[in-house]
């Protein structure tokens, strides 16, 4: 008989932080759906959310530190892996400056506590400007604009959707992640309460 468990969790793949619902039948992932229960994300998902299963199981991941030799890929130890990383780092900030080293940061470190402690302590340690994000490639905008209208690049906004007339949006979907920076649950249903109030208005550059 199989064993067949539900594991309630949270996606960490955007800033919307939807909640999930992985059902998995002996070890194996059988499906990923929007947990209903959920009391932000109403059961809503997106096909990221969906496509973990894909990139738990991909056949290619990385799982262990590997290193080239003789143009072949092996393993070896955390251990000796870390000690060759810092040997490079050195060795290139010595030889080029600070700034030879490139850092980017995805989205899923800010939904893990031991990188939300030590990155910030390692960044300050590698001395370089050239620091890139998720951030970097779809929210600068926000920052900017919240910086020269409010004082500071995290004084961002929110919407109050729920009490508007006139929704004007301008090159979004708000339905890919359940409102993306606006995250707001159930966004489906309060922009269809806003075209019932009023009209919803899209501006889309494509």
């Amino acid at each position: 008989m199989s064993a067949s468990k539900t594991h309630f969790r949270t996606c960490n793949l955007c800033e919307a932080m939807c909640g999930i619902a992985i059902k998995v039948e002996d070890g194996v992932i059988t499906s990923i759906k929007g947990d209903e229960d959920d009391s932000f994300s109403r059961g809503h998902i997106c096909p990221k959310a969906i496509a973990l299963k894909d990139l738990y199981e991909d056949p290619d991941r990385i799982r262990r530190p590997l290193h080239k030799v003789d143009g072949e890929w092996q393993e070896l130890s955390w251990d000796d892996a870390l000690d060759k990383v810092a040997a490079r780092i050195a060795s290139l900030q010595a030889e080029h400056g600070n700034d030879a080293m490139g850092v980017y940061l995805g989205n899923p470190n800010v939904h893990n506590t031991g990188s939300i402690l030590m990155s910030g302590g390692l960044l300050r340690a590698l001395k370089t400007k050239n620091k890139f994000s998720a951030t970097s490639v779809d929210q600068l905008p926000h920052h900017i604009v919240c910086w020269k209208m409010f004082g500071h690049q995290l004084r961002i906004p929110v919407p109050d959707i729920d009490n508007t007339d006139h929704f004007l949006m301008f090159g979004a979907n708000p339905l890919a992640s359940n409102g993306s920076i606006m995250s707001v649950a159930d966004v489906k249903q309060r922009l269809k309460d806003v075209r019932k109030r009023g009209k919803l208005v899209v501006v889309d550059p494509r």
